[in-house]
């Protein structure tokens, strides 16, 4: 029995060591998940501000913004302002009231019909169109004055220069560097009310319609617009059709009716221009 006692002790002591190690090895196993498990959850909350600090990426919905004001800036706008050139009647009706539509000549040919006319009968307020005031449509200088010339009449023509268009326009009617665009108004009933060299304002009256001119039988506005030089001198009148016209006025007239070197084309084409980025706006 005394032999067996040394065994049994040392077995006993063998249990004790693996009965206390047994605990330590428990609590770190369960000691590992719960750092993980804290690390985890450290790691979702700091990855989050990082991710939405940021948001002083308003700079992203800045640049998304402008987008749109850059591709507006590019939307066709013909005209800064375009004026009716009868004061009763709006840009829109002007079209109601042709008589005489546009209707060009050959190259170098003086018939047919190189503007537009605009007349009625008992319209709105009024029974006839005679008197009615013409006004400018663009802003310019005023680069002739007629008083009862051949075939025009009392007439005025107007300058306008391209600081007084915008780009968009200049681009669509074709002016080319060191070109104005050029709008006559013809037939005025009695003497213009503005003088050769007068910078006039969109929308200033320029006379009253009536039926000066050559072979003129009812009272209309003729209304003609060109592009040519800048700057261009007719301060001595232009005629035609007449002994009475002078070398200077009938070179003047050719100069501008069959040269080719001041382009007709048809008013309505700037009205119908203005009228489309109205709408477009």
């Amino acid at each position: 029995m005394r032999g067996m006692r040394l065994p049994i002790i040392m077995l006993l002591f063998l249990m004790l060591s693996v009965s206390a190690c047994k605990p330590e090895e428990r609590a770190i196993q369960t000691d590992i998940p719960s750092i993980l498990a804290t690390e985890t959850l450290t790691i979702v909350p700091t990855n989050t501000p990082t991710r939405t600090s940021p948001p002083n990426l308003t700079s992203t919905p800045t640049f998304t913004v402008a987008a749109p004001t850059l591709m507006d800036s590019a939307t066709p706008k013909p005209l800064l302002k375009l004026c009716s050139p009868l004061a009763e009647q709006t840009l829109a009706e002007m079209a109601e009231i042709i008589t005489d539509p546009y209707n060009p000549p050959p190259s170098g040919k003086d018939d047919r019909h190189h503007g537009t006319d605009f007349a009625y009968y008992r319209r709105k307020d009024r029974t006839t169109i005679a008197g009615e005031i013409v006004q400018a449509i663009l802003p310019g200088k005023v680069a002739a004055v007629l008083n009862d010339r051949l075939p025009y009449g009392n007439m005025v023509l107007i300058e306008t220069g391209q600081d007084d268009l915008s780009p968009e326009l200049i681009t669509a009617l074709g002016l080319a560097p060191g070109e104005a665009l050029y709008h006559l108004y013809a037939h005025f009933g009695q003497p213009p009310r503005v003088i050769l060299g007068q910078q006039v304002a969109c929308g200033e009256p320029l006379g009253e319609v009536g039926a000066t001119g050559y072979n003129i039988v009812n009272p209309h506005l003729h209304l003609e617009t060109r592009l040519g030089p800048a700057g261009a001198d007719f301060s001595a009148g232009m005629a035609y059709y007449s002994t009475a016209a002078s070398g200077i006025e009938r070179t003047n007239y050719e100069l501008w009716r069959t040269s080719g070197i001041f382009r007709h084309f048809d008013p309505m084409t700037l009205i119908n221009l203005y009228l489309q980025s109205e709408i477009e706006k």
